[in-house]
């Protein structure tokens, strides 16, 4: 076992110190974009919860402990302690590399093909109902994101859905669509 080497030499790959040749040999990588997305995701967050504050501000409460101001406030408050956490977490792995197999640059196509699902939950939903068309959406969705078990995606889909559906129909009284089965 070799004796650590000093902080300020070699690279932090998630806490572990590698020297340069360790480090070309393991394939590492800078993962610099990914915390700055990170950071900028932050910042759009924190700007997001101030405008939704400000908004919340305006509202009035009247005389209730709980009232219309209530979940805006609950929201702005969120939202901004998230994208405080991001930005944080961002910047802390601005000087990491990262150890990866699999670390390649962003894979477009399965971008593509996620927005292309969500498109025709949109699009199917008045036809096929929220259950069926929730169904296809998340075992599409778990399919296309590697779900090892096809079947199984969609039967969690469908609990999901159901459950979705019956919680916003009965608990909540928010009628979904329906579609030709009733539900």
């Amino acid at each position: 076992m070799s004796a650590p080497r000093p902080r300020d030499e070699g690279l932090n790959v998630r806490g572990d110190l590698l020297g340069p040749d360790e480090a070309e040999q393991l394939g590492v990588e800078d993962d610099r974009r990914t915390a700055l997305a990170t950071m900028v995701l932050g910042a759009l967050l924190v700007v997001l919860a101030v405008v939704v504050l400000v908004q919340a501000s305006r509202l009035d409460n009247g005389d209730d402990l709980v009232g219309a101001a209530t979940a805006p406030w609950v929201v702005g408050a969120l939202t901004f302690v998230v994208g405080v956490l991001l930005v944080v977490r961002g910047r802390r792995d601005m000087g990491v590399w990262e150890v990866s197999e699999h670390t390649r640059p962003q894979d477009w196509r399965r971008m593509l093909v996620l927005l292309a699902v969500l498109l025709v939950f949109a699009v199917i939903v008045p036809w096929l109902g929220y259950v069926v068309s929730a169904t296809l959406l998340f075992g599409a969705t778990a399919v296309v994101l590697g779900a090892p078990d096809r079947v199984r995606a969609f039967v969690y889909g469908f609990s999901v859905a159901a459950l979705v559906f019956l919680l916003f129909d009965t608990a909540i009284g928010i009628s979904l669509p329906a579609g030709p089965w009733g539900f």
